[in-house]
């Protein structure tokens, strides 16, 4: 079970085990040297006696990419990786939107569809050898295990300004959709991380993806997992105040958005046990989240 201090996710002992085991997946993406891989993982690996378990998940995480570059001089490690996700979820675009265009509710499927694109994530332990096409069916067949679908339609009829944070690369495709419909309603912005860090989405993402000639696109002002409000800029943190509404994707920006004071919807799927236990869902179920709901 994860700690919860104001129902805010802290790391746990678990969260130390998955520390470990996510810096070895980044050593082997950033290098084939046994060396250096060895390097970063025993770099990592002494900072959990001293890891804060007051901090989310996340952010303890980002000692993995700081240690990553320090060794490697590699930026970037997944720059490729991220190319190719983006390249296979465009190839499955047009289907994708067909299945939206078709559908009674294309505002609602396009929110199933963003949900379903979450699975997408490098830092998540067996990952791997993803069926898109059958996520996606699983999704729209099982539905959100919560579902604030007619709140967060509630608050879009209202909307002037909403902001919607990217999470990783090919997701973006998937993403790029809703905000297609969201546009329909009120205007977006669309925010990418300014720095690599993983697999989450730069400007050159929203780019490659057509992303960037739809909305305007900001970045958060630095290379975080999701959204600490104690990392990034406080103009960054301005402009999130300042929105009408914030649509967020994944577990970091649940992780560090689920008590910022606003009109804030989370889209993700619970991708390991501690997370899940805190949204009250089972591992592997998608949730569209309504904060204002939760704590009410």
């Amino acid at each position: 079970m994860p700690d919860v201090e104001g129902d805010v996710v802290k790391a746990t002992l678990d969260c130390l085990e998955c520390l470990v085991a996510q810096a070895l997946r980044a050593a082997r993406v950033a290098t084939d040297d046994p060396v250096l891989q060895r390097e970063i993982l025993n770099h990592v690996a002494a900072q959990v006696p001293s890891c804060d378990l007051g901090k989310s998940p996340g952010e303890l995480s980002l000692v993995i990419y700081e240690t990553v570059r320090a060794v490697t001089g590699i930026a970037d490690p997944y720059r490729a990786i991220k190319r190719a996700q983006n390249e296979a979820a465009l190839a499955l675009e047009p289907e994708l939107r067909a299945l939206v265009a078709g559908a009674a509710d294309p505002l609602a499927a396009a929110l199933y569809l963003s949900a379903a694109g979450n699975i997408i994530d490098l830092g998540v332990r067996h990952n791997g050898g993803i069926d898109v096409r059958a996520t996606v069916e699983e999704v729209m067949r099982e539905g959100f295990a919560i579902n604030h679908t007619e709140a967060l339609r509630d608050s879009l009829a209202r909307s002037r300004d909403l902001v919607f944070l990217l999470d990783n690369a090919g997701e973006i495709v998937f993403d790029k959709i809703l905000i297609e419909e969201l546009l329909k309603h009120t205007r977006v912005t669309a925010v990418v991380k300014a720095a690599p860090i993983l697999n989450d989405v730069l400007r050159e993402d929203a780019e490659q993806v057509g992303l960037a000639s739809l909305c305007e696109v900001i970045d958060n002002g630095g290379a975080f997992i999701g959204s600490p409000l104690g990392l990034v800029p406080p103009a960054f943190v301005d402009r999130l105040r300042r929105a009408d509404m914030l649509v967020a994707k994944g577990q970091g920006n649940y992780e560090t958005l689920d008590e910022f004071p606003g009109d804030v919807f989370l889209i993700l799927r619970a991708k390991c046990e501690a997370i899940a236990a805190h949204m009250g869902v089972k591992y592997g179920q998608v949730a569209l989240i309504s904060t204002r709901m939760k704590h009410a």
